[in-house]
């Protein structure tokens, strides 16, 4: 085996100022480092190409600074768009909209290539190639497993959201869509009107869903409004293109001014469904059916899609790989070593799988935060 130190990092800053911190004042959603010259998800001094491998915050919160520092920054075409509308991220020579699979080449001789990683639109795995050595790293970024390529690699640097055996569920995406898809087409029929509690990607999965016909032909009445906040629009608009050419057309979405949602739920009493960025309160929660879209922890006792004590909806539609899959992943990719990310995930998870990779797969696993 090569000396494999050095290959790739999550360094912690000499300087916290300007890092988020998390809770216990630890930095948080920390930049990883590859070879001579790459950074993801982050900047670094000296790093000269920054890759971002999806639009969440939590991975592009500090891409201003590589933005004016770094001579490459390589994404891929939706995450540009969606960086665009979310961030209003400028213009630049520096900025390298890289496909799926085609390789891009350092000045330091590194071969990069983004892979698809199946989480939201445009998200993407990074693989590097030492040109001199021959030896690989690849970066995990957030990620679903199966349907996604597993290239081999020497250091794997590894999302841990679902590292433990608590996430161990098996998400049959299309089903569960279909199963959104017919609560809500009941619920309105009852003229009760819709707010579904979701992240941005999915989010967006969700509403082409209920955007289109199901196989029996059904759909979602025209006149039944959808609506938005203008940063969810703005995200929608950006990356619709990646829905129509999997034939699918988002329908046109409505901006949720409070006007707006009182005006159709007292005036014009009509059903809407309306799109909210994760769990909250609202108004609207007291007078709507409220469907939660999110990891599901009470997957193996009650199934994909179950209503608690209070009447919500919680429906299982993870954009991350549950446990037993991360262990299949890093199966396939097959690496001599493992560092767990524990700065966006926790930390006490991230240890726990780095654990767990070690003493069941018998790869050299720990577990990285500051």
């Amino acid at each position: 085996m090569t000396n494999l130190e050095g290959l790739a990092d999550i360094p912690c800053p000499s300087d916290p100022t300007g890092q988020r911190l998390s809770e216990n004042g630890k930095p948080t959603h920390l930049p990883i480092t590859i070879g001579h010259s790459i950074v993801c998800d982050g900047w670094v001094f000296g790093k000269t190409t920054a890759i971002f491998t999806h639009f969440h915050d939590d991975h592009t919160w500090n891409i201003g600074r590589a933005l004016t520092n770094c001579h490459h920054i390589l994404l891929t075409e939706p995450t540009y768009l969606a960086l665009r509308a979310l961030k209003k991220i400028p213009e630049r020579g520096n900025i390298e909209r890289l496909p799926y699979n085609r390789p891009f080449s350092t000045t330091t001789g590194e071969k990069i290539e983004l892979i698809n990683a199946n989480h939201v639109s445009g998200s993407c795995q990074v693989l590097v190639t030492k040109e001199d050595t021959g030896e690989t790293i690849l970066y995990s970024g957030d990620f679903c497993y199966p349907g996604i390529q597993t290239p081999k690699a020497n250091v794997l640097v590894l999302d841990g959201t679902h590292g433990i055996p608590k996430y161990d569920f098996e998400t049959d995406k299309p089903s569960i869509l279909r199963r959104i898809f017919d609560l809500v087409k009941e619920e309105i029929s009852k003229d009760k009107s819709i707010e579904i509690q979701v992240n941005r990607g999915t989010m967006q999965d969700v509403m082409a869903e209920l955007s289109k016909e199901n196989e029996d032909g059904e759909f979602i009445p025209e006149d039944v409004p959808f609506l938005a906040n203008k940063n969810e629009i703005a995200l929608t608009e950006a990356i619709e293109y990646t829905y129509k050419e999997r034939g699918c057309q988002i329908r046109k979405i409505e901006l949720d001014t409070p006007h707006r949602l009182e005006e159709l739920y007292s005036v014009e009493k009509r059903a809407y469904v309306h799109f909210v960025r994760g769990i909250r309160n609202s108004p609207e929660y007291e007078r709507a059916t409220v469907i939660q879209v999110d990891t599901n922890p009470h997957f193996k006792v009650k199934g994909p899609l179950w209503q608690d004590a209070k009447g919500k909806w919680i429906a299982c539609l993870a954009a991350h790989a549950g446990y037993s899959d991360i262990l299949k992943y890093v199966d396939d990719v097959q690496p001599d070593k493992v560092i767990v990310d524990g700065t966006r995930a926790s930390s006490e998870i991230a240890k726990s799988l780095a654990n767990d990779i070690s003493e069941d797969l018998g790869i050299t696993a720990h577990m990285k935060n500051c």
